[in-house]
């Protein structure tokens, strides 16, 4: 039986990551002909040369594509204040607008912080001060490759040159960053809102692993070089991102539309079935990047962080 959403769902139903490893026809993971032929060449790599293909598909997975920066919107573009913060050999667009207590937006992987941009002014009307960035190898910071550990530690960089959060909105990728900052790189927040999150990282490598056509051999060396990158800091086994959100012991809001296609719904679902204390944001036909720019949604977000 089909469930009829409501705005606030909880379901008895959970899922696993081998449970949305589903073929797409749109979204990041779409199958075109450009993937079509990357297939191809990684079909040929794996079987004759595993070592390099692990390698092409470790620097393929660190370089995001770059998005040109949006316009901010109107009633904001005059009263952003911009700075370049530092981290390692790399600088960090900074924007900031008002007063208040903070509230630090993260975006995803291949956007920048403009696409969180309608968020910004009903925050300020409510009185709190909002600080967003650009990631590394995003927007106009600087760097032409990153991955999951930089990511997050540019998250947790931007939240202590912030001072003390209110709460952290994150979507799609920047969502699950955002809670493997707050794990594991000392990023603190009183709320958290995690918007078309995925609920297990190690979704991401395997949705990507399915689409390139690696064998189970070369994605797991795959995932060996970034372990190894980092010293074995990155643990695949503790990235449920589900398992960061219940140890951050935070109050939560999930939000995730049902007609998502690029990170399924019943991510969304299995964090809140799994959190008793998280509250569900159901919506149907935003899709996963419109979610982020709906009034509702920025209604019940800001509600959220005013409760």
């Amino acid at each position: 039986m089909r469930h009829q959403f409501s705005p606030d769902l909880e379901s008895p139903h959970t899922t696993t990551v081998a449970a949305c490893l589903k073929p797409t026809r749109v979204g990041r993971f779409a199958d075109t002909r450009a993937s079509s032929s990357m297939r191809r060449i990684y079909r040929w790599l794996c079987h004759f040369s595993p070592a390099l293909a692990a390698q092409l598909a470790f620097r393929q997975l660190a370089t995001p594509p770059r998005s040109a920066p949006g316009r901010w919107p109107a009633a904001i573009r005059e009263h952003t204040r911009t700075r370049r913060l530092p981290t390692g050999a790399e600088a960090l667009a900074v924007y900031e607008w008002g007063q208040g207590p903070a509230v630090l937006l993260v975006h995803g992987w291949g956007a920048n912080a403009t696409h969180l941009g309608r968020l910004v002014q009903p925050l300020l009307n409510a009185g709190f001060r909002v600080i967003a960035f650009d990631a590394p190898a995003h927007g106009q910071s600087t760097g032409r490759s990153t991955d999951m550990v930089a990511y997050a530690n540019a998250v947790a960089v931007v939240a202590r040159d912030a001072g003390p959060l209110h709460a952290v909105i994150g979507h799609s990728f920047g969502a699950a960053m955002a809670m493997y900052a707050a794990r594991d790189w000392g990023m603190t927040a009183s709320r958290l809102v995690l918007v078309s999150s995925f609920n297990d990282c190690n979704w991401f490598l395997e949705m990507f692993a399915r689409h390139a056509g690696l064998t189970p051999e070369v994605s797991r060396r795959t995932r060996e070089l970034l372990t190894l990158r980092y010293g074995g800091r990155l643990d695949w086994d503790r990235m449920s991102v589900t398992e960061m959100l219940r140890q951050a012991d935070r109050p939560a809001l999930v939000v995730h539309d049902e007609n998502d296609d690029e990170i399924p719904f019943e991510h969304g679902l299995a964090m809140t079935t799994a959190l008793q204390t998280a509250q569900l944001k159901a919506t149907r036909g935003l899709g996963h990047h419109r979610v982020v720019r709906h009034p509702e949604v920025i209604r019940r977000i800001t509600a959220f962080l005013v409760d």
